[in-house]
């Protein structure tokens, strides 16, 4: 997460950190609507337009967020853009003085909606970009030209908000199998651009059955080529993913510009080697929450929507009650684990001296002023002639 610099925004983290019960990080999925049906997600599938909720109750979310002590929302979707109002939507959060992100895959948008978003006072934007090879970000996004037009996106942004205080855009990359070898290039490429990087690692599912029994089954899909469980031998897996996140993790040591805690890219190393989560207890429903478009509180989007309504007249009374808590105490502990960044690095961040400090130093550090324009961005594209699917994991 990345924090505006406000005394009481302060104080709220300061609260956060001691008693990890401050809210600080909440995620509002404004739409399930998207423009692109990506690979690794499914959640396009769910897309409905009338369960959204009007710009007046969006600023009743916003204004109940403040009240409750968040410090940073990130509107997401779906693609937050494919709903008409969202830069208007996303005013109701800066108004009420959050840090406000704008989750986009920046395809599709217009530099006349992003500009008004930055003229409403939006200085953080996550636009996603998995390669430097147009033709295997293509593939991922299943749609030609997606990488032209999320990088055109990435550029007008950075060239917006060059020097400017208070902003960190950021590259949002999966990792998966496709992308493992191309990672220091993504961050030196997002650095050139002006904007940090967030790595989140692909969910490592056997096949398309897996995770029945949560959000998987309906908000991911199962792609084997993407996956690191391939015929390759367990020893050639480890030493690929040991290679990459070896030289990312020195790189964020050297002050590379990713946004990752250190503890959670190893624990993002760990996993894709082996599976296994974290072993860090979960801060769902204390550190961050989610809003489903409908308006829906969950603790995070694994969990069942068993929780009364965000806007319920009794939902700050409910929230602070001994009730939720144990009701937040029993999903967080049945649950058996993921990656999400926004989740698990939060509490990366708050639980640990080195995440936060880290976190600290990254947000605190000046914006570039010199940034790549639109033809530097684009001259990182990688036309050399190489397999979508990299050779060395292609099936026998």
């Amino acid at each position: 997460m990345n924090v505006s610099f406000s005394a009481e925004n302060y104080k709220r983290i300061a609260l956060g950190a001691l008693t990890r019960k401050v809210p600080v990080y909440a995620h509002f999925g404004i739409t399930h609507r998207c423009n692109l049906t990506c690979k690794m997600c499914g959640i396009w599938r769910y897309g409905n337009k009338k369960e959204e909720l009007s710009i007046q109750q969006i600023g009743q979310i916003a204004a109940r967020m403040r009240r409750l002590g968040v410090v940073q929302c990130s509107i997401g979707g779906g693609e937050p853009f494919a709903h008409e109002e969202v830069e208007e939507a996303a005013k109701q959060f800066v108004d009420q003085g959050i840090n406000t992100r704008l989750l986009t895959n920046g395809i599709g948008v217009g530099k006349d909606r992003i500009d008004k978003a930055l003229d409403y006072g939006v200085k953080n934007f996550s636009i996603s970009l998995d390669s430097l090879y147009p033709e295997r970000f293509d593939y991922i996004c299943e749609m030609e030209g997606s990488w032209d037009q999320a990088v055109t996106s990435i550029s007008h942004i950075g060239q917006r908000l060059a020097g400017v205080a208070g902003a960190m855009p950021t590259i949002n990359c999966v990792v998966s199998n496709l992308n493992l070898e191309e990672l220091p290039d993504l961050v030196r490429f997002a650095r050139d651009v002006g904007f940090a990087i967030s790595f989140l690692p692909i969910e490592l599912l056997e096949n398309k059955m897996d995770g029945s029994r949560n959000w998987e089954a309906r908000f991911i899909r199962y792609r084997p080529e993407m996956g690191l469980h391939t015929n390759d031998s367990a020893q050639t897996i480890h030493e690929r993913v040991d290679r990459a996140y070896e030289q990312i993790i020195q790189m964020k040591k050297d002050g590379w510009p990713i946004l990752n805690s250190s503890p959670y890219l190893k624990s993002s190393q760990t996993y894709l080697k082996t599976g296994r989560f974290p072993s860090a207890g979960c801060d769902a429903g204390r550190l961050y929450f989610s809003i489903a478009p409908n308006g829906q509180f969950t603790i995070c989007h694994r969990t069942v929507q068993q929780h009364i309504h965000f806007l319920d007249d009794d939902f700050e009374d409910y929230f602070h009650s001994a009730i939720y808590e144990r009701a937040r105490m029993l999903e967080a502990n049945s649950c058996e684990g993921c990656m999400r960044a926004c989740w698990i690095d939060t509490s990366h961040m708050f639980r640990t001296l080195a995440g936060f400090m880290e976190t600290a130093k990254l947000t605190l550090s000046s914006r570039p002023s010199d940034v790549a324009d639109i033809q530097r961005a684009m001259s990182w594209a990688r036309r050399d002639e190489v397999s979508i699917i990299p050779e060395a994991v292609t099936a026998k």
